[in-house]
């Protein structure tokens, strides 16, 4: 796969093109969210940004304020960085987004899952290799996404678990990524090939 075709439907926008707004958004997830220590590629070696961050940069003023979402419930969530890639990873099954899963494998990695069960997660299978807790939060993420609906059963079992605080991040995060594949579907975003 060349790297136009990282863009899928939409154009990657060349650094040195960008708007004014733009290049604002750019250099922000550059010094950011995309720093040289994320472990999975946001961006083609001439500086281009493929996955959602491309289209960011397509709709600055809007692309901004989905940057400032996700950075609000990832600094602020109550809950274990597990349990927000398991959450993100399901999310990511359910929509079958192929970046969002090749990127969230990575991060997951980084938090401690084998590589099988990173694998799993991404795939929407339910995992035995997790904890109690961490099964109950993919449990609640898969319905949530794939039937848009939680039976009470599971939200009052979440609620004892997590907490209050913590269930509703636990929604927040669902949501956060359940937009991210709408714009990585909705694109036609691969992942990138492996080196």
């Amino acid at each position: 796969m060349g790297s136009e075709d990282l863009g899928g439907r939409l154009p990657l926008l060349p650094p040195a093109s960008l708007r004014p707004e733009a290049r604002q958004l750019y250099d922000r997830l550059m010094g950011g969210r995309l720093s040289s220590t994320s472990p999975f590629t946001s961006r083609i070696d001439t500086g281009e940004l493929i996955g959602p961050f491309n289209a960011f940069l397509h709709a600055p003023a809007i692309g901004g304020g989905f940057v400032d979402f996700h950075e609000a419930e990832e600094h602020s969530t109550p809950l274990s960085p597990r349990v927000r890639e398991i959450v993100i990873l399901s999310v990511g099954a359910v929509w079958g987004s192929a970046y969002e899963t090749y990127a969230h494998r990575a991060i997951a990695a980084q938090v401690g899952f084998a590589p099988d069960v990173a694998a799993a997660l991404a795939a929407g299978v339910i995992c035995e290799g997790i904890s109690a807790e961490e099964r109950l939060a993919q449990r609640f993420a898969l319905d949530l996404v794939r039937d848009r609906i939680v039976d009470d059963a599971t939200y009052l079992e979440a609620e004892r678990v997590f907490g209050r605080e913590g269930l509703v991040a636990l929604v927040f995060v669902a949501a956060a990524y359940d937009a991210t594949c709408v714009i990585l579907n909705a694109f036609a975003v691969p992942a990138p090939s492996p080196d």
